[in-house]
């Protein structure tokens, strides 16, 4: 059960820091023993009914189908396509990334390249199809391992000149149907057990906390830092290809 709740608290600290959890799940597990996805996926779960609290008012204002909202509905559509049908299509390519090392360093190197970019700064801009597309691109290119999709989908929104917490609140949006998508293509995995259900609930409390500590960050213009930590991750993931 150790391994479990490690795992957990691990899931809950990084999901919304823009760290990429999976990066951090798939090199412990590797250290650890063989990773198992099902356990990862559950962890995201977990993060997920967070988010749902999180952004309950925004959740609810687009169940009301309002006419303000519908262009919100499109964005949230046309940004949730490209990661779909990656996912579907090359899903056991991503599932063998998990357990390699060098693929966990590149990854880890290109996530701290993108957050270190957002120093840059770029005109207020809002919301359209066209960055809606863009950001789900960067969304698609975070199902690999290491690459942080809150980092990811926040930053592009960034460089698209939309405010902080708005991308924030559109990246945890977004959030939602990718662990509903990832969690029917792991079904066929599926299984209960107690250590299982520990470690959804403390990945879940923990959760909430690390996403105001996101939304602080963010707020105090320290997101790009990040980057610091992605890199030390990087060296780290490659000293384990060449030597572990």
């Amino acid at each position: 059960m150790q391994n479990e709740i490690l795992l957990a608290v691990v899931q809950a600290a990084t999901e919304f820091l823009p760290v990429s959890s999976s990066g951090h799940l798939a090199l412990l597990s590797n250290i650890i023993s063989e990773p198992d996805l099902f356990l990862i996926t559950i962890l995201h779960v977990a993060s997920l009914f967070a988010v749902l609290i999180f952004v309950r008012k925004e959740i609810y204002e687009l169940l009301t189908f309002k006419k303000q909202y519908r262009k919100l509905w499109l964005y949230l559509i046309i940004a949730t396509i490209p990661a779909a049908l990656v996912g579907f299509f090359l899903n056991k390519l991503i599932e063998e990334t998990f357990s390699s090392f060098l693929v966990l360093s590149l990854a880890f190197f290109f996530t701290g390249f993108i957050l270190l970019l957002t120093r840059i700064k770029t005109p207020a801009s809002k919301l359209n199809y066209k960055n809606a597309l863009i950001i789900g691109l960067f969304q698609a290119i975070a199902l690999f391992p290491g690459i942080s999709r809150s980092g990811m989908t926040i930053s592009s929104a960034m460089f698209a000149g939309i405010e902080k917490e708005k991308a924030a609140k559109f990246s945890f949006l977004l959030f939602i149907p990718i662990v509903i998508g990832a969690m029917i293509l792991e079904a066929g995995q599926a299984y209960f057990s107690l250590t299982l259900a520990v470690a959804f609930v403390i990945s879940f409390l923990l959760s909430l906390i690390f996403l105001n500590i996101l939304v602080y960050v963010l707020k105090k213009g320290y997101f790009w830092m990040f980057s610091v930590y992605c890199f030390i991750l990087g060296i780290i993931s490659l000293i384990l290809y060449l030597f572990y």
